[in-house]
């Protein structure tokens, strides 16, 4: 008895330490006068799914939150599809913007908007 005991516990204790931790992020949705939407929070995930690494890789010695926060933005009132999504690091006096990313959920699809210098 005393064996399947110790032989329970064991098990118990050694497969939660091999889960994945839990994806915690923040989300504001400003067009939707803070309720998201099920397109919003599809656009959310479709990020989430995509870039999830990359943003808490950059942010992973903030010391306050070590997630990022999403603004969701719906690029075309008239298109369901369509959305803009801005990763931001949330910190005490202010946030920084990460990256700008277009999602279409309707085809499943993400792409970082460059920034960069235009030419």
């Amino acid at each position: 008895m005393k064996k399947i005991f110790l032989i329970s516990l064991f098990f118990a204790l050694l497969f939660p330490a091999n889960a994945e931790q839990y994806q915690r992020h923040k989300y504001t949705c400003p067009e939707s006068q803070g309720e998201c939407s099920e397109g919003e929070k599809a656009a959310i995930k479709l990020v989430n799914e995509t870039y999830w690494e990359m943003l808490t890789e950059r942010i992973k010695e903030n010391k306050f939150y070590k997630f990022p926060w999403y603004w969701v933005y719906q690029k075309d009132v008239f298109n369901e599809c369509k959305y803009t999504v801005a990763a931001k690091e949330d910190m005490p006096t202010h946030t920084a913007n990460m990256e700008w990313i277009d999602v279409d959920i309707c085809a499943k699809t993400t792409k970082l908007i460059d920034l960069g210098r235009r030419r």
